[in-house]
């Protein structure tokens, strides 16, 4: 999984959750390698850094008038620096109006971006990426754990809580819950 000569060690750092908690995920979905993924909220490039180096496809994005301290992060330097940036594709867009067709993926993933759509708009992302996820497909959501906000707060005190999808979905979906090391992960198959 390491590339450009990157200990393993630097790339467990930056990675985080995203490995341990990301694993645990994709144990449970078993994606084909030519599975593309819409990774919904870009930041520093987590996520997208962590399905690339899997071996996926990823297309990544967040609103262009997105200016929170979250958004527009150099996540190009960094998914250069792991070796992955051919696999990622970057694509501006608002998680309530995607700009994809119907069934465009084979995963729509949220990393710790769910809580930070207003909360009345989080019904109309999580049914964006419904709309945009394939037919037995998934989606994933990763959520910080109580523990892992308090982490979060001494940096960035007015961080949000965590969202729970369960709370903004009534269309029958059924949607499995994982404790993770430092994530929730709730996984809705369509």
């Amino acid at each position: 999984m390491v590339k450009n000569n990157i200990s393993s060690e630097e790339l467990d750092a930056f990675l985080g959750p995203a490995k341990t908690d990301g694993l645990l995920a994709l144990n449970e979905i078993s994606l084909s390698k030519d599975a593309v993924i819409l990774d919904v909220g870009t930041g520093v490039g987590v996520s997208a850094i962590f399905l690339a180096l899997n071996g996926f496809k990823v297309i990544t994005g967040e609103p262009e008038t997105d200016n929170s301290v979250y958004a527009k992060m150099d996540w190009e330097s960094n998914a250069k620096r792991f070796g992955v940036i051919e696999s990622i594709n970057f694509q501006a867009f608002n998680a309530t109006q995607m700009p994809f067709q119907n069934n465009s993926f084979d995963a729509v993933v949220f990393f710790g971006s769910l809580h930070h759509i207003d909360e009345k708009m989080r019904k109309y992302s999580i049914e964006e990426g419904l709309r945009v996820c394939k037919e037995r497909g998934s989606i994933l959501f990763f959520e910080p754990t109580a523990e892992t906000i308090l982490k979060i707060r001494h940096k960035f005190p007015k961080h949000p809580l965590a969202a729970n999808p369960k709370n903004y979905l009534n269309t029958g979906i059924d949607i499995k819950h994982i404790q993770g090391e430092m994530m929730d992960v709730y996984i809705a198959k369509t």
